[in-house]
């Protein structure tokens, strides 16, 4: 059994899909002939916390290191749950980290991080590091660790950083130290994983003299087995489900609209219809739900933890997403979707061309339509109204499914890892 440390600020009990990725990984790693142990951050004030996420890494008796940090999010209570704040708020506030912060708010986690990762190797001797971003941090504690060890180093980019869609760089000076950064991580690290090939080109173009050992190894589900009560359908009712978190360019109000307009043209499906949404809403959401007048249609349940997600979602007909309009966003493609996709239920996409539809297409199972045109919305319900009437709804690839479960993706994780210690 060889031993990695792996760096990753996001880890249960935190909640929110930017956990979700590591934490399943580190479950299987032992399966492939790896023991993980997690170097992170003790719990602070966040958004959610989700036990069912953090059990069962206690019960596999994976080792977890939590250490101080000096970050905002010790502002708050030590596991206190925070409101998520509402987007004018939450931009400014990014946008003030993005000044002072460089590569972001959680670079007080570094040097307590990186002192601990070398304490730990002198009990436990490391084959590799593996570090996962964002945020970036992460990958400046791991880039450090594996060089006072010794060790080859992996970086896994769940979000791309110097060309992540969502940051912005206040003068050319910000952006050229990112990319200084970047480059040091890369040009340090044995391979680069990445959740799609949008984000390790991105990487290969920025760095074309390193010439980057990239592999593509994205998001997955963890294989559910479904419960008697989700199994028992309701054929009276067409139920949509909604689970995650809406922010920055992602936003309700579209699949909203275009409900509305279908329950106009069809007013007889009025009392057939359910959208449920669990997760965190944006400010505005319920005046939304009134002006739309679908008060009767529309239920907010709140954020629930992981396992009650899984059932919700098994008991849907209709599973939807969306990814904002906005430069960039054709590199974005959520944990959620393929969360999704692990369900095998047809999905209602609001994307724009790229990296999440091109995942879509291939899963066969989905409508997709424009994030914006509440029109191409209400025709896409009109079209599902009729296959579900018909019970003839579209059924996934389950050969392109079968692909992404995590335990499949761990063993290509396996095969990074034991390829760099070889070398």
């Amino acid at each position: 059994m060889k031993h990695v440390l792996v760096v990753a600020y996001y880890f249960p009990p935190l909640g929110l899909s930017g956990v979700q990725r590591i934490a399943g990984f580190v479950r299987h790693l032992p399966e492939y002939g790896w023991q993980p142990t997690v170097l992170t951050a003790k719990p602070a004030g966040y958004f959610a916390h989700d036990n069912s996420l953090w059990a069962p890494i206690q019960e596999a008796g994976i080792s977890v290191i939590q250490t101080r940090s000096l970050d905002p999010t010790r502002f708050f209570r030590a596991g206190s749950t925070v409101r998520l704040p509402r987007e004018s708020k939450r931009r400014m506030l990014a946008s003030v980290s993005n000044w002072v912060f460089i590569p972001d708010n959680k670079l007080g986690w570094m040097p307590f991080a990186v002192r601990a990762g070398i304490r730990e190797a002198t009990f436990q001797p490391f084959s590799a590091v593996l570090s996962s971003a964002p945020p970036y941090t992460g990958h400046l504690a791991g880039r450090k660790i594996a060089r006072r060890l010794g060790l080859p180093l992996i970086v896994d980019f769940r979000d791309d950083w110097v060309g992540n869609p969502r940051h912005f760089y206040p003068t050319p000076l910000h952006r050229q130290l990112h990319v200084r950064q970047e480059r040091q991580v890369i040009q340090h690290a044995c391979a680069v994983t990445t959740i799609n090939r949008p984000i390790l080109d991105g990487l290969q173009s920025r760095h074309k003299h390193l010439e980057i050992p990239g592999y593509v190894i994205p998001h997955g589900y963890e294989e559910q087995r479904a419960s008697p009560a989700a199994k028992t359908k309701n054929t009276n009712q067409l139920r949509f489900v909604y689970t995650g978190v809406f922010y920055d360019a992602q936003t309700p109000e579209y699949f909203l609209r275009g409900l509305g307009e279908f329950l106009i043209r069809y007013p007889d499906m009025r009392n057939r219809v359910s959208a449920i949404f669990a997760g965190l809403v944006p400010d505005g959401f319920a005046r939304l739900v009134r002006s739309l007048k679908l008060e009767q249609v529309v239920q907010y349940v709140g954020y629930l933890e992981h396992s009650s997600v899984v059932e919700l979602q098994q008991k849907a007909d209709i599973l939807w997403m969306t990814i904002g309009n906005r430069a960039g966003a054709s590199q974005i493609s959520t944990g959620k979707l393929f969360e999704y996709m692990g369900t095998r239920k047809p999905i209602l996409a609001l994307v724009p061309p790229g990296a999440a539809s091109d995942t879509l297409h291939r899963y066969g199972a989905a409508y997709i339509v424009s994030p914006e045109d509440v029109n191409q919305a209400a025709q896409a319900l009109s079209r599902i109204r009729i296959d579900w009437r018909d019970q003839c709804l579209p059924k996934p690839d389950e050969a392109f499914v079968s692909t992404l479960s995590r335990k499949h993706l761990t063993q290509k994780l396996c095969d990074v890892l034991n390829s760099v210690v070889q070398a």
